[in-house]
C-alpha cells in the first residue's frame, strides 16, 4: 500500500546506470589547441508551459491582502534583463551527458548511495589521470573542463509571469541503480492566485518564449561534439538532425516547467596553427546541417554514446498528455 493513498503519479523519467564500468581515458591538455575549437551558437524556445529559472531572490507586494501573489520568487536577471545563465545550462546538459555516456554519477544526494562502485566520481590526482567521457568535457575539482555555455538572453520582448505552483520537497527515497529526469507532461494550474499554504508564487516565462547564446567548446574529437548535440536532444537524419527529445532546465522541473527545444544557428570552428589560432570557418543555414549530422553519426559510431541509455531517456522524456502533480506526489 503507498505511504500516501492520495499522492498524485511521480514524474520520474528512471534511467538505469548501465552495469558495465565507464570507459575512462587520459584528458584533453590546454596548452595547445587541437582536434575541433569553435563557438556553436544556438537558440532555445520554451515547449512547456512555463520556464523557471530562479534568482535566488524574492519580491513582495506589500498591498496583496490575501488576494494576489504575496511574495514570490524571481526570475534570474542580468543586469535588469531576463537571462538564462549559462550554468544553468551546462549543468542540465551535463546530466544528460553523464547518463548517455555510461559516465560516473558527479552528483548525488547525501543520502544517496550508488549501488555501482564503478560509477563513483571521478578523481583528477595529475595530467595522467583517466577520467570518464563527462569529466572530460565538462571538468572536474582540479581539471578545467573544454565545453562551457555562455549566457542566454531574450530573442524579442518577453514577458515573465507570477504562476503559483504546489511547494516542491524532496524526494524520500532514491533509487541507487538510476538516475533521475523529469517527464514532458502538461502543467496542472491551481485555480486562485491568492497567497495558500502548501503552495509558492515563481516569476516564470511562457511557453513560445525564446532565448539565444552559444556553446563553447575547444580541443575537442567529432564524437565528443557529437555527444553534446545528442544531450541538447538531436538525433541525426539524412543530411542534417531531428529533435529526439527536449531537456529540461531551471527550476520547478516536477511541476512539468521547463522543457525547451534547441535549434542550431551558427557554428563558428577555428583550425590551429603555428602562431595560435587560424581565421574561424563559419558555417550555417542550409550548410550546416550536413555538418551537424556527420558529428552525430560518428558520435553513435563510436562506442562514446551509450546506446541503451540514450534510447530510454528519448523514451522518457517524449511529450505526454498526462498532467503534472498539482500538490503531494
Amino acid at each position: 500500500m503507498p505511504r500516501n493513498p492520495n499522492a498524485e503519479p511521480k514524474p520520474f523519467v528512471l534511467v538505469e546506470i548501465p552495469k558495465e564500468a565507464p570507459d575512462p581515458r587520459p584528458v584533453a591538455t590546454h596548452e595547445k589547441f587541437a582536434g575541433l575549437t569553435g563557438r556553436l551558437e544556438i537558440s532555445f524556445t520554451v515547449v512547456s508551459e512555463y520556464l523557471f529559472v530562479g534568482s535566488g531572490s524574492y519580491e513582495f507586494d506589500p498591498n496583496h491582502r490575501n488576494q494576489r501573489p504575496d511574495v514570490w520568487y524571481t526570475f534570474y536577471r542580468r543586469n535588469g534583463q531576463l537571462c538564462v545563465p549559462g550554468t544553468s545550462l551546462k549543468g542540465a546538459i551535463r546530466a544528460i551527458v553523464e547518463a548517455i555516456s555510461n559516465s560516473c554519477v558527479s552528483q548525488r544526494h547525501r543520502r544517496e548511495n550508488l549501488r555501482s562502485s564503478h560509477h563513483q566520481p571521478c578523481r583528477f590526482r595529475d595530467i595522467g589521470s583517466r577520467l570518464c567521457p563527462a569529466c572530460r568535457l565538462f571538468g572536474t575539482t582540479g581539471y578545467r573542463g573544454r565545453v562551457h555555455f555562455t549566457d542566454f538572453l531574450p530573442q524579442g520582448e518577453i514577458k515573465p509571469e507570477i504562476v503559483k505552483i504546489g511547494e516542491l520537497w524532496e524526494p524520500k527515497r532514491y533509487d541507487p541503480t538510476k538516475r533521475r529526469f523529469y517527464e514532458r507532461k502538461t502543467f496542472q494550474p491551481v485555480g486562485s492566485l491568492a497567497p495558500q499554504q502548501g503552495f509558492r508564487f515563481v516569476e516564470a516565462v511562457q511557453k513560445d518564449s525564446k532565448f539565444h547564446g552559444a556553446l563553447l567548446f575547444e580541443n575537442l574529437s567529432e564524437a565528443e561534439l557529437g555527444l553534446l548535440l545528442h544531450a541538447l536532444g538531436w538525433e541525426p537524419e539524412a543530411n542534417g538532425y531531428r529533435t529526439a527529445f527536449t531537456p529540461k532546465l531551471g527550476g520547478a522541473k516536477p511541476r512539468c516547467f521547463g522543457s525547451v527545444e534547441f535549434r542550431p544557428v551558427r557554428l563558428r570552428l577555428w583550425s590551429g596553427g603555428v602562431k595560435g589560432l587560424l581565421a574561424p570557418r563559419e558555417v550555417q543555414g542550409k550548410d550546416l546541417l550536413p555538418l551537424l549530422s556527420r558529428y552525430l553519426q560518428v558520435c553513435r559510431d563510436s562506442r562514446l554514446l551509450h546506446e541503451p541509455s540514450c534510447a530510454a531517456l528519448k523514451e522518457g522524456l517524449k511529450p505526454k498528455s498526462e498532467r503534472c502533480p498539482r500538490e503531494v506526489y
